[in-house]
């Protein structure tokens, strides 16, 4: 039996081993270490087996299969796909993020965007910026020509830690610490924006950094809570956006 959740899995090799272990009482059977050994191994072999990468990552029962995704409401504005810029010349040229976008009531979808590390020389401090787009078809315009969406991450690109998340209050009172916030933007008009929601788990994690490119890879999570809820063009967001199995790929850049 193959467990897609390591606490499913584990649970069962527990039942088993205490099961096993009735038997041998009520039976009166001598002690067999040896075989209560082997019991133990496979079950804890057969639960890591189910394990994917993708979930063993997240620690969550939640699966990071794109596949799977369900749309609960097709007319929702907070799950418009928009598209990201093709250019190969551009700083966003060395890889994309990408993530499950959940709206709490409305469904998941694939989400993606281009996305760098901005490094301030001043400060020292590093920011990883996500964006997409509702048109890619022109070319030598503003960067925030048709910009729509916007993810902001504060972090350590050089640090293997996984680093918690804090929201933008945090920040201002203690300049150390990372923040994000996920801006929805008409153009250069900011259209709604939300704040990190702190009463969920946020991170980011660097899994890989190529130190002769300053190329950095990783993994994120994070939950949002929206601050502005009636926007500049009219529409009404929701409340609440998670971005769940997130994966980034971007070269750090010097400002």
């Amino acid at each position: 039996m193959i467990f897609k959740n390591k606490s499913v899995g584990l649970l069962y090799s527990l039942k088993m081993i205490i099961e096993l272990w009735q038997s041998k009482i009520s039976h009166n059977f001598s002690e067999n270490t040896t075989t209560m050994k082997i019991i133990i191994f496979i079950s804890i072999i057969l639960c890591f087996l189910g394990c994917q990468r993708d979930e063993c990552s997240y620690n969550s029962s939640e699966s990071c299969d794109r596949s799977s995704l369900v749309v609960v409401n097709p007319g929702s504005l907070d799950l418009f796909k928009f598209v990201i810029r093709p250019d190969t010349s551009s700083d966003y040229a060395n890889g994309n993020a990408n993530a499950i976008k959940s709206v709490p009531g409305q469904g998941e979808i694939e989400w993606v965007g281009n996305n760098r590390i901005g490094k301030y020389i001043a400060s020292g401090e590093c920011y990883l910026g996500i964006t997409n787009y509702s048109d890619t078809t022109w070319r030598d315009l503003e960067y925030w020509a048709y910009l729509r969406e916007g993810i902001a991450i504060k972090f350590d690109p050089y640090s293997f830690q996984r680093q918690k998340i804090y929201d933008e209050s945090a920040y201002l009172l203690d300049n150390s610490k990372n923040y994000s916030r996920y801006d929805l933007w008409a153009d250069d008009v900011l259209d709604a924006e939300w704040y990190l929601d702190t009463s969920e788990d946020n991170w980011i994690q660097v899994t890989k950094l190529d130190k002769n490119t300053k190329i950095a890879e990783g993994e994120f999570l994070l939950h949002f809570r929206i601050k502005t809820k009636i926007t500049g063009t009219g529409e009404t967001y929701s409340d609440k956006v998670n971005f769940r199995c997130g994966r980034f790929k971007a070269k750090i850049y010097e400002r």
